[in-house]
């Protein structure tokens, strides 16, 4: 997965391409969203949309739960084995997979077993039969009568009472979620993206390992050492997103901080770096847009070190284009389709980036070496056989000078050697 790039998207906000199979209530496409909003975005909606992520350089797509759940984000889920009826339906799921592939795109998948919505078969009869309920061990109970109403008496994500946290060292809860897992990578995925995986017991996090060759990212928001290569082939390198954001958008760390902290990152996944997932934002974060005070120069320079840096670029639908939003569920806007409404200086850098990358095994493959660092101001280079491309970053406000190369501010420039 290290030369791939990855694009994120949040199936109901992307775009609806069937409107038969509309959520009841659905709201106008450029709507503000609230957390119980719908859009109407499905499957078919991408597939519409393939030749864009085409034409933007994705060559794998990420998307957010699509499972069958009652509501617009799918992480309470119902059923595991259908697709949600807003989104289409199996088979349509099917020949999404199969489109892609045709592309040349992969397709990865989010698999929420931490936890279940309340409408799921095995709490739905805790619910009923309470303390005789032979599902009673799927999850942590606390006290009895079990309700989904006042004190919660049983262990949520989050503290959330309609996300009911899954026992994961209970074998019955591991035999199922692997089963799920199998029956999905039967339509050809070709990975997985879990949630929250810190909460669930180890002993799940090796079993999915080991019954599975498909690429597994777990989300992890701090250093996730302990789980690379171990259980994850890739985390989500929040981390790296806010060294970024400290040296970018707030201007709080000088190049020497910077260095210092990448190799706190490095030393974390030693060679597992170049397949750590890379991301300026997601449906969890604030826009890049948002964070950077819609200043393009500086939402560029975030975008450079994601691509010129070790790692996987991850796009957040949008973010492309300049969207704002603040975090959830501001972050969640429907796609602007509208072309007059982007921001093309974004989405021009963003292509130039994934050209380069594409062009140049260097900036997918090379060893990364610093060469020096002066005030906000940093050098490196990426080092693939006899083959050098040197990279220099300027990420202050003012024009200086490094390595001879003198450089605007908010700037990075690049040669070949």
């Amino acid at each position: 997965m290290t030369d791939e790039i990855i694009y994120q998207i949040f199936p109901d906000r992307f775009y609806n391409g069937d409107r038969n199979n509309d959520p009841k209530g659905v709201q106008p496409w450029n709507n503000n969203v609230d957390r119980d909003s719908f859009l109407g975005g499905d499957l078919k909606g991408i597939l519409d949309k393939l030749s864009y992520l085409e034409e933007l350089g994705t060559t794998v797509i990420y998307l957010n739960p699509i499972f069958q759940s009652p509501s617009n984000h799918k992480y309470d889920t119902e059923n595991y084995f259908k697709i949600d009826e807003n989104f289409g339906d199996n088979e349509m799921f099917k020949n999404f997979v199969k489109e892609c592939h045709k592309r040349n795109i992969k397709v990865i998948i989010d698999g929420v077993f931490n936890h279940t919505g309340t409408k799921f078969f095995a709490f739905k009869d805790l619910l009923e039969k309470q303390q005789f309920s032979c599902y009673k061990n799927w999850y942590d109970v606390f006290s009895f009568p079990v309700n989904e109403q006042g004190e919660v008496s049983y262990r949520a994500c989050g503290g959330a009472a309609f996300l009911p946290k899954l026992n994961t060292e209970n074998k019955e809860v591991q035999d199922y979620i692997i089963k799920v897992i199998k029956y999905w990578e039967s339509y050809g995925i070709d990975g997985l993206r879990l949630d929250v995986p810190f909460e669930m017991h180890i002993s799940m996090l090796k079993r999915i390992r080991e019954c599975t060759d498909l690429f597994i990212i777990g989300e992890i928001w701090g250093l996730g050492g302990r789980y690379v290569p171990k259980y994850f082939d890739s985390v989500t390198n929040y981390y790296f997103r806010e060294l970024i954001r400290k040296a970018v958008a707030n201007q709080c760390l000088d190049g020497a901080m910077f260095i210092d902290e990448w190799n706190i990152i490095e030393n974390q996944y030693g060679k597992h770096i170049y397949n750590q997932i890379n991301l300026a934002g997601s449906h969890d974060t604030e826009r890049i847009s948002t964070l950077c005070g819609k200043n393009t120069k500086k939402i560029n320079l975030f975008f450079a070190l994601l691509f010129l840096l070790p790692g996987i670029p991850l796009i957040y639908y949008g973010d492309e284009i300049g969207m704002e939003g603040s975090n959830d569920p501001y972050c969640r806007g429907g796609m602007e389709w509208d072309k007059e409404k982007w921001n093309y200086e974004i989405l021009n850098n963003i292509k130039k980036l994934i050209k380069l990358r594409k062009e140049h095994i260097e900036l997918r493959r090379g060893k990364l070496k610093f060469v020096s660092s002066k005030d906000r101001m940093i050098c490196f280079e990426r080092c693939y056989e006899n083959s050098i491309i040197k990279v220099f970053v300027n990420f202050g406000f003012q024009k200086d000078c490094i390595e001879g190369k003198i450089l605007e501010p908010l700037s990075y420039e690049i040669e070949k050697y």
